[in-house]
């Protein structure tokens, strides 16, 4: 009896007569340490039904209240933009920060005026300059402003003085007694948005060779062949959870729409972070080191950055038989890292990779081991990230993947056909969560070659 997937819908236990309620949960059944650890991870995560083939969704970023500024982007006058030249700014100077307005999350959004700031250099902590926002000006284009009176003086020290400093953190807006009410600021979400797609797999023969190989639709071998026609589905849905791409478009066979599901690289690529995306074999940072010489460097750096946003602990690591590979030689000479004997929790084959940021679960992916493209691969999955768009009807029997058997075999009329053919049939999407949270990080076990 298979045991629960943490943190996903369900309690993954069924009676021996119970009847799954969806096929996708068949495949978990049948295989809990096959060739579709996503598919089956699927199968317990959310499921909503939608009502339109394109359907969106909204996340809010968490608000940091700080900001990463450049170079030359406080100004001494904005009418005629002058930039601050030298490092010997005192107390009580109004000074102008130059902010992309058309940037994803521009600090002109959680800015107002009275708000206390604090200027820093991440290089060099004494530099350190507090101030006042007096004035903000939104307009939208890459020239807004924030004029701010500085309340501390500056070092006065080239290298860490007001001109080098390159981050900005905002704090609590400051009244006087019996003041009055500060403007309101408000956080657009993100949209997101996906479709479902339509995907089949048929099961033929002849009424000629069922005769002769003696099969009938309730014999074993037949149902065996349906069994494979389902795998072959399931194998080709775990291959597009990682490289669908959204798309939509006009089939010209019948002038009918045809769509295509966003996929987790699409999705990473598209609304994640761009170090997510890494691989170690072509990281510039670490060029000529073979694995073993700067692997666990890479990978400590690696985990650092994606603990930001991800809890690593829970999150899933979809792994190919390269990374553990490269972990295992990790592991024979860090002791900082270390791999237990694997163990079968939550239904799916785990090994748990203990490193100073934590316990890891790495779940093999054998799809991966039998692609040289992929053996060196490692997605993270965040916990809740996914949820299972399906559209069905009564007449297909409400479930995400459907059994559509011949009912016209052994019938005659315009239609027949001298046979049998069956069809698994899926109308789906993916609506992905926690887009910071996710990763795919490639090469991982391989030697630099940059």
């Amino acid at each position: 009896m298979p045991t629960p997937i943490f943190g996903m819908q369900g309690t993954g236990r069924w009676s021996a007569d119970e009847r799954p309620e969806s096929w996708r949960q068949q495949l978990l059944r049948n295989y809990p340490r096959g060739a579709m650890p996503i598919t089956a991870i699927m199968s317990k995560m959310g499921k909503e039904k939608v009502g339109d083939p394109a359907f969106h969704w909204w996340e809010k970023d968490f608000v940091a209240n700080s900001a990463v500024i450049t170079a030359n982007r406080i100004y001494t006058d904005m009418i005629t933009p002058t930039v601050l030249a030298v490092d010997n700014t005192a107390a009580g100077v109004t000074l102008h920060l130059l902010i992309d307005g058309t940037a994803a999350d521009p600090l002109t959004r959680y800015v107002r005026p009275g708000s206390d700031i604090v200027f820093l250099l991440s290089s060099d902590y004494r530099a350190c300059v507090r101030a006042v926002v007096t004035n903000v000006i939104r307009n939208g284009t890459a020239a807004e402003w924030i004029s701010f009176r500085t309340m501390t003086a500056d070092a006065g020290v080239d290298g860490y003085g007001l001109t080098d400093v390159d981050t900005v953190i905002v704090m609590p807006t400051v009244f006087s007694e019996f003041g009055g009410v500060p403007a309101p600021i408000g956080y657009a979400p993100s949209s997101f948005y996906n479709y479902t797609q339509i995907i089949k797999s048929s099961l033929g023969m002849s009424r000629t060779a069922m005769s002769v190989q003696n099969l009938r639709p309730d014999s074993n071998d037949w149902k065996e062949a349906k069994r494979e026609a389902l795998e072959i589905l399931g194998t080709q849905m775990e291959w597009n959870t990682i490289y669908g791409i959204r798309n939509e478009a006009t089939d010209p066979s019948n002038n009918q729409p045809i769509r295509r599901t966003m996929g987790i690289r699409q999705y990473i690529e598209t609304y994640g972070l761009a170090a997510n995306m890494a691989s170690y074999k072509f990281d510039a940072d670490f060029s000529g080191k073979s694995w073993l010489q700067g692997g666990f460097d890479w990978l400590m750096h690696k985990a650092k950055d994606l603990s930001v946003y991800c809890d690593l602990a829970t999150t899933l690591h979809v792994v190919g038989s390269g990374v553990k590979l490269g972990l295992t030689l990790l592991a024979e000479r860090r002791g900082t890292v270390r791999l237990e004997p694997e163990s079968v929790e939550y239904g799916l084959a785990i090994t748990k990779l203990i490193t100073p940021f934590g316990t890891f679960n790495l779940v093999d992916a054998p799809l991966f081991n039998q692609s040289p493209a992929l053996q060196y691969t490692w997605i993270g999955i965040p916990r809740g990230g996914m949820t299972y768009h399906t559209i069905s009807d009564p007449d297909y029997g409400n479930s995400d993947v459907r059994f559509l058997p011949d009912s016209n075999y052994g019938k005659g009329g315009m239609t027949h056909v001298d046979g049998r053919f069956d069809i698994w049939l899926a109308e789906y999407g993916y609506e992905l969560h926690r887009s910071k949270e996710w990763f795919m990080l490639s090469h991982v076990g391989e030697d630099n070659a940059v």
